[in-house]
């Protein structure tokens, strides 16, 4: 019999909790039904739920209050899923050893059926269109699109039973033994299997294994606490203890959570005393353990992590929305996992809330998950995440102090004449801070290249003209820190490393480069003075500097000015082949935008950072500065900076030769114009001198 009518839930007390009752058909009391599975589909609309008598239930999360029907009886179940390809499909473990496929809202007696386990099979997890089972003696994995049974796993389960079986999200198998021993494999290349020695790690009695969403780390428990290791080489990437007076863990389950790109930093520890925890994996080396949520039996997180549910050991269902009982539990500890909302109500001070959650959400573990995972950061989010990553401090009271030294005609308008900037904005906020780079090093002024470098960088903070000079310091520091040891030449240190780098990479390029005179000053310093983004799009050029500025690395901006050249190779050796003028071509080559994808350039550059020995760029500082959160900037160019230039230089004498040399070129001007006139008059005497001697006509 089908109840065709939805039910809503009865709502507990609490606003985010929900306990399910219903009243027998045989009798006229009302009893609390006894749950013992449970599991929610992929886009966290539904969920299904079985009692001990077999009664499937399904709870639709879509409206505020959540709604409940019974969908018919099913025997005993072992365990229960939702197909995430196919939602409509409910899989159901049997006692039987095999494994029904129901499609929701048909018939329950009409079913497709997997049959191979000897055993009951215990649990399932999913890996595109397969799935893997495993029972206390076999694991399975089976095709979904035509319900057959791919691979049965050669496991080592002659002196142990299987504990646990588990798919990744990227493919990878782990098997847990009773014996703490584990065996992995990686889905296609099934007949190699990997023997993983937790004793090596201290791990002993390990209760339970999950994988992070992106199934780049495995998090193991054991009675002595939190393993998590890399799934690449399954190396020991951290190790956390449980307090003293934690009993331990029979089940535990990662909890996404927006923004952190897979690698999930919160989990749920479910105790042997039936308490249900949440922690934070990366606040402490020793846990930080929530208040618990008291008799829990068995409990689930939908895939996205927006809700929770549980059975308690009544056999009551309780669902829970994740971001509100997470901040209630964890408010209560010592060491919250998310920040308590701001009891200020200035506009003040629910600004510097936001800034300070967003930098505790985007540390720097998340964002490189991000930009691995992605290939880039989202453009709305760019400017803030930079921010972060370089730590600029928005030091308003230094800025104000260069700010308020800015003269109208300052050093810098003399360069920018030949830098012309269409919008009125734009150039104001360039010229602004090309004017405080110079209150901050006058030295600058002898740098032409300057406002080709800043411009692209100012244009991602335009909005914020303190942080867009900031960015535009770090940069200096940390990316241009050794471009002026023979200043106001070009670097020629640096350049020397670029064709050191090429040398190693790609000598028959670099030998072509000699024969026909082409040195760094044409193919390499060209694109360092605009940072690449004269040959690179917009796009691609800021997808370039996410990763520049994330990996923390400034030698990766000179592998990637030889990686582009490599990338490049074919249309070098053509355009300088069939060039009578190959010097001018390759310089027009490399101020010119190319195709090439920022993606196929960092593949070259990272296989380049690996290859190329680390004595060729030894003199490169591999720590990036932080600007000062109080007192003036650091200094920058005074010891590096060339002596015989330095020496008794001060700011006077850099406006008397600047003086001098408006000087001199007005003296030009007027010696141009001069002979003009003197060619003219010429011209003129010569025509009447020729009109006199040659007869009339």
């Amino acid at each position: 019999m089908y109840n065709r009518g939805w039910n809503k839930l009865n709502k507990s007390d609490d606003n985010h909790k929900y306990e399910l009752k219903a009243s027998t058909e045989k009798e006229q009391c009302t009893a609390i039904l006894n749950f013992t599975q449970l599991a929610f589909d992929y886009d966290e609309e539904w969920l299904v739920v079985v009692d001990t008598k077999g009664n499937l239930y399904c709870i639709d999360l879509y409206e505020d209050i959540p709604l409940y029907k019974r969908l018919g009886k099913i025997e005993q179940a072992t365990f229960l899923a939702i197909n995430p390809r196919y939602r409509e499909e409910i899989l159901i473990g049997c006692n039987t050893g095999d494994i029904k496929i129901w499609k929701l809202y048909t018939n329950l007696n009409e079913f497709s059926l997997l049959s191979g386990h000897k055993l009951p099979p215990i649990h399932i997890s999913f890996y595109k269109s397969h799935c893997l089972t495993y029972s206390k003696s076999e694991v399975i994995i089976w095709y979904l699109q035509s319900y057959s049974k791919t691979y049965q796993l050669k496991i080592n389960a002659k002196n142990a039973v299987i504990r646990k079986a588990l798919f990744s999200n990227t493919g990878h198998i782990v098997v847990l033994y009773n014996n703490d021993t584990m065996q992995a494999w990686l889905f296609r290349q099934l007949d190699k299997d990997i023997k993983i020695n937790t004793k090596i790690f201290d791990a002993l009695s390990v209760k339970d294994f999950n994988f992070t969403k992106d199934g780049k780390a495995m998090i193991m428990i054991s009675i002595k606490g939190i393993n998590i290791l890399n799934t690449y080489d399954w190396s020991l990437l951290r190790k956390l203890s449980l307090p003293s007076n934690f009993v331990q863990v029979k089940q535990l389950a990662v909890i996404p959570r927006p923004l952190d790109g897979g690698a999930n930093k919160i989990v749920a520890l479910l105790s042997s005393k039936c308490s249900l925890h949440f922690c934070d994996l990366n606040l402490l080396n020793s846990l930080e353990i929530s208040d618990a949520i008291n008799r829990v039996k068995k409990f689930a997180v939908s895939s996205a992590g927006k809700y929770i549910a549980y059975i308690n050991q009544e056999g009551c269902l309780n669902i829970m929305h994740t971001n509100k009982i997470i901040t209630e539990k964890c408010s209560q500890s010592k060491k919250p996992l998310e920040l308590d909302r701001p009891q200020a109500h200035k506009i003040s001070d629910h600004l510097e809330y936001v800034q300070q959650s967003m930098k505790q959400e985007l540390d720097a573990k998340r964002l490189i998950s991000i930009l691995t995972e992605f290939g880039e950061y989202p453009k709305q989010y760019r400017a803030i995440i930079w921010s972060i990553i370089l730590k600029l401090p928005a030091n308003r009271n230094a800025y104000l102090a260069l700010a308020n030294k800015v003269t109208r005609g300052g050093f810098t308008w003399d360069t920018l004449r030949n830098y012309s900037v269409a919008d009125k904005n734009k150039a104001s906020l360039l010229a602004m801070t090309m004017n405080c780079l110079l209150q901050w090093c006058p030295l600058l002024v002898q740098s032409p290249f300057l406002p080709n470098l800043a411009f692209p960088f100012l244009m991602v903070f335009q909005k914020d003209p303190l942080l867009a000079f900031e960015l535009i310091l770090s940069i200096l520091l940390n990316y241009c820190h050794n471009w002026f040891e023979y200043h106001p030449l070009p670097p020629l240190n640096i350049l020397g490393i670029i064709e050191n780098i090429l040398l190693e990479a790609d000598p028959q390029l670099l030998n072509i480069f000699c024969e026909h005179g082409i040195t760094t000053s044409e193919y390499a310093w060209p694109l360092l003075q605009t940072a690449m983004s004269e040959v690179l799009s917009g796009d691609e050029w800021l997808i370039l500097w996410d990763h520049l500025i994330t990996f923390h690395k400034p030698r990766l901006l000179l592998i990637c000015v030889v990686a582009y050249s490599i990338h490049s190779r074919e249309n070098i050796i053509s355009l300088i082949q069939s060039s009578r003028d190959c010097r001018e071509d390759i310089k027009d080559f490399y101020s010119a935008q190319g195709h090439v994808r920022t993606k196929d350039l960092l593949k070259i550059a990272r296989k380049l950072d690996q290859e190329v020995p680390g004595r060729v760029y030894s003199n490169l500082r591999s720590e990036l500065l932080q600007l000062n959160h109080t007192g003036p900037y650091p200094l920058f160019m005074m010891k590096k900076y060339p002596k015989f230039l330095v020496e008794n230089f001060c700011t006077a004498d850099l406006k008397e030769c600047i003086a001098q040399k408006q000087h001199s070129q007005d003296c030009n001007y007027k010696i141009v114009e001069s002979n003009q006139n003197f060619n003219t008059i010429a011209k003129q005497i010569h025509d009447t001198r020729l009109n006199e001697i040659l007869p009339k006509a």
